[in-house]
């Protein structure tokens, strides 16, 4: 592991948030077209949003002994397009939130309508900037669930698989 994903590890240890991790070889294509393996690590968890809801969440950290690497962190199965006609205006009502509420956060739909918040970003050896964008999340996530219940077309409900 690089310091990078060191250090978020062990602050994650500190605040006492419990993460399976997973390493992941990525190949990845540089500008002269030769191909190359990234290392990434998976770090995952689920969050319980509120009394009714839980969500799987994870940071992908790109793993090098470089100063800066890439992140992202992801709170996944929020809901489901249930209605997928409506789906531009799900898609306008979406990007409404994620401008004016969802601070750096961005609610994405996947290919299967899967209905998904995350930040992308860089971050240094200081990983705390990033563990704080990771807990406040799902404090995002939790004041913005009632405006995504509103919402017509998409289900919210805890699914079991």
């Amino acid at each position: 592991m690089s310091v990078i994903t060191d250090n978020f590890k062990h602050l994650a240890q500190e605040k006492k948030i419990q993460f399976k991790t997973k390493d992941i070889e990525a190949p990845i294509r540089k500008k002269d077209g030769e191909e190359v393996k990234q290392q990434q690590i998976v770090f995952q968890t689920a969050l319980r949003v509120n009394q009714n809801k839980a969500v799987a969440c994870g940071v992908i950290i790109h793993d090098a002994d470089v100063p800066r690497a890439n992140y992202q962190i992801t709170y996944n199965k929020i809901g489901y397009v249930t209605d997928r006609n409506r789906l531009p205006e799900i898609v306008t009502e979406l990007n409404e939130i994620n401008a004016m509420r969802s601070g750096y956060y961005r609610f994405v739909i996947s290919g299967d309508g899967e209905i998904i918040m995350r930040h992308l970003g860089i971050t240094g050896e200081d990983v705390k900037p990033m563990m704080d964008v990771f807990v406040f999340g799902g404090r995002i996530l939790n004041a913005l669930l009632p405006e995504l219940e509103k919402i017509e077309g998409l289900d919210l409900t805890q699914r079991k698989n």
